[in-house]
């Protein structure tokens, strides 16, 4: 009985993951999004792909067009920062964004409050500190 709930929580692990990829990929296809980041010079879908395979580099470009997003982009764009940072991992995630400006930094984490909808400084606690915060992002406060 033990191997069976092993294989079944494997199983579960693996499509979970398969449908994470799916959903990142998709999201990042979103015609607003994808027009914004090109108004800019990036493959948005190119740069997310490059991002989630852990290329730090692309995934600094990712933040970079959090300043020129609008709308269902913006929306889009949040849901997209936030499937990286549970893609990656707070560590990898953070470690790219500590290098970039203050203001980009926070915008990034405002983005990311957003998309959360909640406080989530308990699951990321390296990224959650290096931005400020909109509490009226994070339906409860923080």
């Amino acid at each position: 009985m033990s191997s069976t709930r092993s294989a079944l929580f494997l199983l579960i692990a693996v499509v979970s993951t398969c449908h994470a990829r799916e959903s990142l990929s998709q999201i990042a296809r979103w015609p607003d999004l994808v027009a914004q980041a090109k108004d800019h010079g990036v493959d948005y879908p190119a740069a997310v792909a490059r991002a989630q395979r852990g290329d730090l580099q692309a995934l600094r470009i990712v933040f970079r067009v959090t300043p020129y997003t609008d709308g269902s982009g913006a929306e889009s764009h949040s849901a997209v920062l936030r499937l990286l940072l549970e893609h990656l991992g707070d560590r990898r995630f953070s470690a790219a964004l500590r290098e970039e400006r203050r203001d980009l930094r926070s915008r990034v984490i405002q983005a990311i409050d957003f998309d959360f909808g909640r406080s989530w400084q308990k699951s990321f606690p390296l990224t959650y500190v290096l931005g400020s915060h909109d509490i009226r992002l994070l339906r409860g406060g923080q």
